[in-house]
């Protein structure tokens, strides 16, 4: 096992297969968050939407930040790239979407865009017996943008990072449903394969947010998005933030089943949300959710 692979174990949680499979998917995981060229799947018809966007000559950076914010492993490279050295130079670190969209030109987020698009397409065969799940991960991972936007707003955060957040939280998720898929052994049993992909997904979203140069805060939010939240009784961060949305929204829409839930941390109480509460920020983040798929 190379260096990488033993930097995530601390990362993942126990795994329900053997050491010798475990140990050889962290040796090929780890080779892969090492290149700069890393793609995989995520929502294929959303990547090809924002391609469609961008080549009407009346969009505006408006509707094109929107629509790209709405992609997990699209957004991380825009943002990823309008961070970077050679495109920052010595202005300041960009944190929403909308000024990374402007920072690098339309130019440039066509040219990823359309690289995303192609290289997804052409690795997807592996991810067709599992499109149900990934279905489900994109809109569960929109909502809880949508509803972390809105909650941000109630405790003075930052909106936008906080719809950023959402929208790439499960981001390990979407990228282990590739690997895994696209592993015979791991492919012949659907049930382990979902259950490493909700256990490991956390730790391995945390490695490779890190990898496409994501703001530690939000990368650290990422990695502990599955903890406890019984004892929450505000939104103080990042981490906190992601915890509430994210399990306010796993009772509308969820990705994982039950049993795997009950691994995790204890539930949201109403300590910090009431059920009225709850379902009024429920029925705005719909509303939010309805226009945004409505767009391109």
């Amino acid at each position: 096992m190379n260096l990488y692979a033993a930097r995530l174990i601390p990362h993942l949680n126990p795994a329900p297969m053997p050491d010798a499979l475990a140990n050889r998917l962290l040796a090929q995981i780890a080779q892969e968050l090492s290149s700069p060229d890393l793609v995989f799947p995520t929502s294929f018809d959303l990547t090809l939407r924002v391609q469609n966007l961008l080549k009407r000559p009346e969009t505006g950076i408006d509707q094109i930040a929107a629509l790209v914010a709405t992609e997990p492993l699209l957004s991380s490279k825009i943002m990823a790239y309008a961070n970077s050295t050679a495109v920052r130079g010595s202005g300041p670190e960009i944190t929403e979407l909308r000024t990374a969209v402007m920072r690098i030109g339309l130019d440039a987020v066509r040219s990823v865009s359309y690289t995303v698009a192609v290289e997804q397409l052409v690795r997807s065969k592996h991810m067709a017996p599992y499109m149900d799940v990934s279905r489900l991960m994109w809109e569960h991972s929109l909502m809880v943008a949508v509803l972390g936007r809105r909650l941000a707003r109630e405790y003075r955060l930052n909106p936008e990072k906080a719809f950023f957040l959402g929208v790439i939280h499960d981001l390990g998720g979407f990228y282990l449903l590739y690997r895994c898929s696209a592993d015979a052994e791991l492919a012949r049993d659907r049930e382990q394969l979902l259950d490493l992909v909700f256990d490991w997904h956390d730790g391995i979203g945390h490695a490779l947010l890190s990898a496409l140069g994501v703001q530690e805060e939000l990368v650290t939010a990422v990695q502990d998005h599955e903890s406890d939240a019984s004892g929450l009784t505000g939104v103080r961060n990042w981490t906190e933030l992601l915890l509430v949305a994210d399990q306010l929204v796993q009772t509308a829409i969820d990705w994982a089943t039950p049993e795997q839930r009950a691994r995790r941390g204890g539930k949201l109480t109403e300590t910090l949300l009431d059920t009225a509460a709850r379902d009024e920020l429920m029925a705005q983040a719909r509303e939010d959710r309805a226009s945004l798929t409505a767009m391109g």
